[in-house]
């Protein structure tokens, strides 16, 4: 963790373009899952590669517009129950991808990863002051709610909802690996709260969650099409 850390300090003060930022520290989530495989010899890793760099690249936006809508630490505050919810989703994510061992071996690794989501999610936002956000120069702050109030609060039921009907419900044949990570990740970080400063062209603008979603659609298309 202290190389990870002292790359990211050397990326940052070579004042880089933040997009440039955002694919290496996606890469870096990607290669983190990849020495997985070196020490647990676990299957798919290049499909689980390819899933950790676009969970980074699209839960950025949505992680920085509740952290920066976060607000006073209260209980009763609800902001932070959905910053925690992010925490979680984003933790527990990744650490499935990187403990992956196989459909069949997930009832036996879930509660673990849920637990440990849940722990990391409620501490961080238990932990956190209502200070403001570092970035929160870069999102339109201004025009809070992108989509709605109700929706972004209900966003969580809907989105998990959709995750158990779309890879168990049947409407998508056989349940899948690939699938599962598919809408997990597409749907789980698919409502960013704010969106992002217009600086000149809409793409370069967004250009981390568009290599995300491109990344995550290629994904899903080599896992239905290879032999």
């Amino acid at each position: 963790m202290q190389v990870f850390a002292i790359l990211l300090k050397v990326v940052f003060a070579m004042k880089i373009h933040q997009n440039f930022v955002a694919l290496v520290i996606a890469l870096l989530f990607a290669l983190l899952v990849g020495a997985s495989y070196f020490i647990w010899g676990t299957p798919d890793i290049w499909l689980r590669m390819g899933f950790a760099a676009a969970l980074y690249l699209l839960s950025a936006d949505v992680l920085a517009g509740v952290a920066i809508g976060r607000g006073e630490k209260r209980l009763s505050n609800p902001n932070r129950w959905l910053y925690a919810y992010y925490l979680a989703l984003f933790f527990g994510t990744f650490m499935l991808l990187f403990t992956w061992r196989g459909l069949e071996a997930m009832p036996g690794q879930l509660p673990g990863v849920i637990l440990g989501a849940l722990i990391y999610g409620g501490m961080l936002a238990l932990l956190f002051e209502g200070k403001d956000y570092r970035y929160a120069h870069h999102f339109q702050t201004d025009r809070p709610w992108r989509f709605g109030r109700s929706i972004h609060y209900a966003w969580p039921f809907i989105s998990l909802g959709g995750v158990y009907g779309l890879v168990y419900g049947g409407f998508t044949g056989t349940p899948g690996m690939e699938k599962l990570f598919f809408y997990l990740i597409l749907l789980g970080f698919f409502l960013p709260r704010y969106a992002r400063v217009r600086k000149g062209n809409p793409l370069w603008d967004n250009f981390p969650r568009f290599v995300g979603l491109a990344l995550l659609l290629s994904i899903i298309l080599l896992a239905q099409f290879a032999p």
